[in-house]
């Protein structure tokens, strides 16, 4: 691995953290943010700074991927990977929550008098926990990400293909789409969901631009646009994008989401230094994406103070969950380490 690299993978694993823990920061939020200042919070960072996370998890697992393309049998060993990093993680964490989910439905329905949710059954377990129904999201919400990467590993031949043929038309090509299906006005259907969560016109997108980005030496190039551009594109676009989704604009407002990425990203990682953070934060990237929601859950459900739609309550809840989920990660990893490593992908 050149110096260049190595810089980059000490950077990318700084970056994969903060974006770790600005998905707390989403999920903190919501659409029910009662007062003003806790919504003008949740667009700022929720719903505005904080959107590059998901999209640079899909553009270091592209740019990390492209790596061994040059192998013999590269796509065969890629699947044995994801059985261990993907598949295990998936299954096993979605387990845990669907039964952690079902634990506390029935402890809230015990608190309020009523009967335990009657819904539960093995074909909810199956469809509903693991995420099998592609109309919606897994019941760990968070691990749709690991759902559609697992897609695009599965067909990566053909995206590879066509991305040594067409280069940054394949980028282009899936623009379009995208528009369209985020114009869509019933959101939450199997179309919006099928393109949007389970396949994820925007995870092909990123995944695709980390390929190229790899295969044509980005590291090593000087990107010539000041940080202070960046920014003021990546606002001015965010800002856009948020007045148009008032005035009744989705499809306007997803595409000012999708411009506004590039620069956005850029920006934080200008931002994010070269030298390595702690450990107990870098290597705990992925667990905090797994674990923040169940920290989430409980407390919505059972601390009624940090379920309140206020200001205070959003900040407090999400530098609680944060800390909760920091302090588990690294709790397993240092009384369970061989477990751990298993549950968390060997990451």
């Amino acid at each position: 691995m050149s110096d260049s690299e190595n810089s980059f993978s000490v950077k990318a694993r700084n970056m994969s953290a903060l974006a770790a823990l600005c998905v707390i920061v989403i999920h903190a939020g919501g659409e029910g943010m009662g007062s003003f200042a806790a919504k003008v919070m949740n667009h700022v960072f929720g719903w505005g700074l904080c959107t590059f996370a998901v999209p640079w998890f899909f553009f270091a697992s592209g740019y990390f991927f492209a790596g061994h393309l040059e192998e013999k049998g590269w796509w065969l060993r890629s699947i044995r990977s994801r059985l261990r990093t993907l598949v295990i993680p998936y299954v096993v964490w979605c387990s845990l929550y669907a039964c952690f989910a079902a634990g506390i439905e029935i402890c809230r329905s015990l608190e309020v008098g009523r009967a335990a949710m009657t819904g539960m059954s093995w074909r909810w377990f199956l469809v509903q926990g693991l995420g099998l129904d592609v109309s919606h999201h897994p019941l760990l919400v968070p691990l749709w990400y690991v759902r559609c990467l697992l897609i695009i590993v599965l067909l990566s031949p053909a995206l590879v293909w066509a991305l040594r043929r067409a280069r940054w038309w394949i980028p282009a090509a899936i623009i379009p789409p995208y528009v369209y299906c985020c114009g869509l006005q019933d959101r939450y259907t199997m179309p919006w969901f099928l393109f949007y969560s389970t396949i994820s016109l925007a995870g092909w997108l990123y995944f695709s631009i980390g390929v190229l980005a790899r295969r044509e030496h980005w590291v090593e190039k000087k990107c010539c646009v000041p940080t202070w551009a960046c920014w003021a594109a990546a606002l001015a676009v965010i800002c856009a994008g948020r007045m148009a989704l008032f005035y009744g604009m989705p499809r306007v407002a997803w595409c000012s989401w999708l411009m506004g990425i590039p620069p956005l990203l850029l920006a934080v990682w200008r931002l994010v230094p070269d030298r390595a953070w702690p450990k107990w934060l870098v290597t705990a990237a992925f667990p905090v994406y797994v674990m923040h929601y169940f920290f989430e859950h409980f407390l919505e459900s059972f601390v009624l103070p940090l379920a309140h739609p206020s200001m205070w309550a959003y900040v407090l809840r999400a530098v609680i969950v944060a800390i909760l989920s920091l302090w588990a990660a690294n709790l397993l990893r240092t009384f369970i380490p061989r477990e751990s490593s298993d549950l968390f992908g060997g990451r």
